[in-house]
């Protein structure tokens, strides 16, 4: 429901396009992030080509998403809540992405 004036609408808006691409590219990214992560642990510390690539293709999802989502805000009439939460998790990926390479650059 949405106030409109003095009157309620009832009217569901579709969703967006675009924000189901973002939200696609930030589970990809997470699962990505994930294995990344694993890899890592499970090879102490030393993961190896295959860790970073998929490191980093962790980041270009998260980042294509993000940008997918900021653009989904330029649909008209639309539901933007998938777009909501794929920004906020591709953000949350790439921050965690950034304080690891921080870490990793001062330790």
């Amino acid at each position: 429901m949405r106030q409109v004036g003095n009157k309620i609408s009832y009217v569901r808006n579709p969703f967006a396009k675009r924000s189901f691409i973002c939200l696609g590219l930030g589970i990809l990214a997470l699962g990505l992030g994930a294995f990344s992560l694993y890899l890592s642990v499970q090879g102490a510390g030393q993961g190896g080509p295959n860790t970073g690539a998929y490191g980093f293709s962790s980041i270009v999802a998260a980042a294509a998403g993000l940008w997918y989502g900021i653009l989904s805000f330029t649909e008209d009439g639309c539901n933007y809540i998938l777009a909501k939460i794929g920004i906020a998790l591709e953000g949350l990926i790439i921050l965690l992405w950034v304080m690891i390479i921080l870490i990793g650059f001062a330790g």
